[in-house]
């Protein structure tokens, strides 16, 4: 069973704590989304180390080494910063429990945003997944008003694949062959959202039109 929703094989950052300031907290039904601390360092390698959700990831395994490397070179990373991905914590509001993470990677002069998600074993299958996905597209374009969202998918993780197309997502292509990844070629898909595709999508479902 597939555990981990990896959207890019691409190494992933951490955010700064004072960015909470502006723009974190944030809280969906069950989850809280904010930047990586300190205390989060154990819980996160430990699930980043898992080999399930290792699978579609570009680390074989993440030690406290690797963990405490990023967290330190990344601390000073600022929110909505072109050309820089940002970390966004998930933390279930019952129990103060670490399940996840969102990164965003801002480029095209602030106009644009790539997304990659990974989420713990454990917290597979509940919904979390999609619950913080839905709420950083919801920050992207209405907030911060982004025009185009992406996102590129291993062609073999089916269920990242079905967690974009649920929010909307469109397949604008299928690189063959685009990368090589742990001793093998591997195909990736990629896929799009456009902040009028999403408004349209949200007055659909709310049974209106502008």
């Amino acid at each position: 069973m597939m555990s981990a929703f990896s959207l890019t094989h691409a190494h992933l950052d951490f955010g700064h704590e004072g960015t909470r300031m502006t723009t974190f907290p944030i809280s969906t039904a069950r989850l809280v989304l904010r930047p990586f601390k300190r205390g989060d360092l154990a819980a996160f390698t430990a699930y980043r180390n898992h080999p399930d959700v290792a699978r579609y990831q570009s680390w074989a395994s993440y030690t406290d080494a690797d963990a405490k490397a990023f967290f330190a070179e990344q601390q000073t990373l600022r929110f909505d910063t072109d050309g820089t991905w940002f970390q966004i914590a998930a933390e279930h509001q019952a129990n103060g429990a670490l399940v996840g993470d969102v990164a965003v990677h801002f480029f095209d002069e602030g106009r644009q945003a790539e997304l990659g998600v990974t989420f713990d074993v454990a917290a597979q299958r509940q919904g979390f997944a999609l619950e913080a996905v839905s709420r950083v597209i919801e920050l992207l374009f209405a907030d911060l008003g982004k025009h185009r969202i992406v996102a590129t998918v291993d062609a073999l993780n089916v269920r990242a694949q079905r967690l974009l197309e649920r929010q909307g997502f469109r397949r604008e292509g299928h690189y063959r062959e685009n990368i090589f990844f742990k001793g093998a070629w591997g195909d990736e898909y990629g896929y799009a959202l456009l902040n009028r595709e999403w408004r349209a999508l949200r007055q659909a479902a709310a049974g209106g039109t502008q």
